[in-house]
């Protein structure tokens, strides 16, 4: 997706009225998803999830700076 894109919007919302739909799921389950989703877009030799060099974002950017999903994950992620 291109930075400068119009999708930054709808995509925004759609990550925002995901994670109010998904509560309860996140709450019981989702540390050790955002944990797998983390590593998969920090892999080595992976694109990273903002690359302004390429004008690009990854969707998934915006799943893991959302704060309502950070809330809703901590619980259950493990402590370091």
């Amino acid at each position: 997706m291109r930075i400068d894109g119009p999708a930054h919007l709808p995509l925004r919302c759609a990550v925002w009225a995901g994670a109010i739909l998904t509560a309860p799921l996140l709450l019981l389950a989702g540390g050790p998803a955002y944990d797998r989703l983390f590593r998969h877009l920090h892999r080595d030799g992976a694109p990273g999830p903002l690359s302004k060099e390429d004008g690009r974002v990854h969707p998934a950017y915006w799943i893991l700076t959302n704060p309502l999903i950070l809330a809703l994950t901590r619980p259950t992620r493990p402590r370091r």
